[in-house]
């Protein structure tokens, strides 16, 4: 592979809605009609996107999913006609199936199940839970909104009937940023209930959702917001190159690297010249993830193949940028504190000032020209934009491997879409349901804790501690600096009232001392203002401590799904929210010329 992977195109359609006596044959007869029309015109809509934009799509024809739980009623309704309309279904089941089959109600639904069951793409069965029934329609319900785009409620319109219910799950797809089609069973006109309309609102309730009617054109309006790249030319720019990047193995910028190397914090290795195979590096990198979802014991295989390939790319591309930016201040600083001593030199020097001042110029030269080319090349966009889009990716694996969560949503990300957030749901899209009978949750529990949560803990609790060294004896070394400098003026004055024709004599060696070490502690004082250290190792310091609660929560609730779901869903919006809060820090500390 040589550039970062175009995500297979797809639309996922789940659906909600009542079962017999509820949804009689009568509303059933109502109900099929708009949900053939409301399938069809989103798969046409659908159609119309891909076509319009496939060049940021993989060559793989489109892929329509239809997610359900194959419930008696609405589910099975929906079910035929998906399948009747070109959609691959995939089945979430609340329990294991001979058990879910006790749920249905007569011999007719129970051959729909099964033949829907065989004719399905896949099968995810949830394990039975301690709390009942209606807990575990309420845990399918949250798996079939974290694998779906849009939800199709056939609804009657009342209030929830407990959890789990068709209102429950209508609400919860809701909260979520979820758009519903609802359509009512006494035959009135389908609508779509979204927040994405007013992206402002606070709604409170079901009925303060906005709301639009369900025609051609609203469909191919919503599918193009759900699935198209966002529109601002600026982001297709940002999407363009990061599906242009191509592998980044050598890494020509050292000086960071360096400069931790000479401050004792951490030692200069092969990686900081030289990067590995980006798939080859990132399957060793997840080779254990990989094993336990292949090897059957816990009974899900998610598939993880492009979530992988993904992450392996803007992973390693972001570590290239951060190299080079970080390197590019380093240099900027010390070229600029090299002109000043430079200059001074010149008056200890004077035989060899036409030299000096050659040097000068190159210095000021290699400023200009360091800082126009990390601009030009966006080190520090593309940094940011990278990091920000692997650590989205990163704990998609385990919500995958759960089959139940769903990735974190950055805050604003209706509002103000970026490139990357359409990217991180297209590969979350892409990689579809996992199959299987989820049999040993807490081994699932145990595995993601060991293999997700403390690896990012040991990383920010090592970050916190190198940061916190690098900023102290940054700190240490500026303050000596300038102790010099001091020191310097003090022995001036001394020696002008002392030993006044010795001072004179070497006049220019003070001039350069107080100039010239202040200038030096200037530009390691602005290393560290560029870097933020100190924050930064409170950040992670605060991350770990975090991480840590989830880890130890996790051991305890191994044997609880829906717990388990929350604290993996928790720790992932944990570490997207101290991303954002790192990308807010670092956000306007851009290479430019003062």
């Amino acid at each position: 592979m040589s550039h970062p992977p175009r995500p297979n195109f797809g639309l996922a359609v789940g659906i909600t809605g009542h079962r017999p006596p509820l949804l009689d044959d009568a509303a059933a007869a109502r109900a099929a009609p708009r949900l053939r029309e409301a399938l069809a015109a989103l798969a046409a809509a659908a159609a119309r996107v891909h076509a319009a934009e496939a060049r940021y799509f993989a060559d793989a024809a489109p892929a329509l999913r239809f997610v359900t739980p194959l419930a008696e009623g609405a589910d099975q309704l929906a079910a035929e006609l998906a399948l009747a309309a070109g959609y691959r279904v995939e089945a979430v089941l609340p329990l294991p199936r001979d058990d879910y089959r006790g749920d249905f109600t007569d011999a007719a639904s129970d051959a729909a199940f099964d033949s829907l069951l065989g004719r399905a793409g896949c099968a995810l069965e949830l394990p039975a839970l301690p709390a009942g029934r209606p807990a575990s329609y309420a845990l399918a319900g949250r798996a079939v909104l974290a694998h779906s785009d849009v939800l199709v409620a056939l609804w009657d319109g009342a209030p929830g009937r407990g959890i789990g219910g068709t209102a429950d799950i209508v609400a919860r797809a809701l909260r979520q940023g979820l758009p519903v089609i609802h359509v009512p069973l006494d035959g009135g006109a389908t609508v779509i209930r979204w927040a994405g309309y007013d992206p402002l609102a606070n709604p409170e309730s079901i009925e303060q959702v906005p709301a639009r009617a369900f025609d051609a054109a609203a469909a191919d309006a919503l599918v193009a917001q759900l699935l198209a790249p966002p529109a601002a030319p600026v982001e297709r720019a940002c999407l363009d190159r990061f599906l242009g990047e191509t592998e980044r193995r050598v890494r020509a910028r050292v000086e960071y690297p360096a400069l931790l190397a000479v401050l004792g914090i951490k030692r200069l290795r092969r990686a900081a010249f030289r990067s590995g195979p980006y798939h080859a590096d990132t399957r060793r990198e997840w080779e254990r993830f990989r094993a336990f979802c292949h090897d059957g014991s816990h009974g899900v295989r998610p598939r993880l193949d492009t979530i992988e390939a993904a992450y392996g790319w803007s992973d390693r591309l972001a570590q290239h940028f951060a190299q080079s930016y970080r390197s590019g201040h380093v240099l900027n600083f010390l070229l600029g504190a090299a002109a000043v001593l430079l200059a001074l030199s010149g008056l200890l020097f004077k035989e060899l000032k036409f030299w000096l001042a050659l040097c000068e110029l190159a210095a000021v030269a290699g400023f200009v020209l360091n800082t126009r080319v990390g601009v030009a090349r966006e080190w520090h966009r593309r940094w940011l934009d990278y990091r920000q889009l692997a650590e989205r990716l990163r704990p998609m694996r385990s919500l995958k491997l759960l089959g139940v969560g769903r990735p974190a949503v950055r805050p604003g990300a209706a509002r103000e879409p970026r490139w990357l957030d359409w990217y991180a749901a297209a590969v979350w899209r892409a990689s579809g349901c996992a199959s299987g009978c989820l049999s040993d949750r807490r081994a699932v529990a145990a595995f993601i804790a060991e293999e997700e949560l403390c690896p990012q803990l040991a990383y920010h609790r090592s970050a916190a501690h190198q940061l916190h060294l690098l900023d102290h004896r940054l700190h240490r070394i500026g303050m000596w600096l300038f102790l010099a400098s001091l020191l310097s003026c003090l022995v001036f004055l001394v020696g002008y009232v002392v030993a006044h024709g010795w001072v004179r004599a070497n006049a220019g060696v003070f001039v350069a001392l107080s100039a010239g070490l202040p200038a030096l502690g200037a530009a390691i004082f602005g290393i560290r203002v560029q870097g933020d250290f100190g924050a930064s190792a409170a950040r992670s310091s605060a991350t770990a401590a975090d991480l840590a609660r989830y880890v130890a929560a996790l051991e305890t609730n191994g044997d609880d799904l829906p717990r388990v779901v929350d604290l993996v869903e928790g720790a992932a919006a944990t570490m997207l929210a101290d991303l954002s809060d790192w990308r807010q820090a670092y956000e306007r500390r851009q290479l430019e010329l003062p």
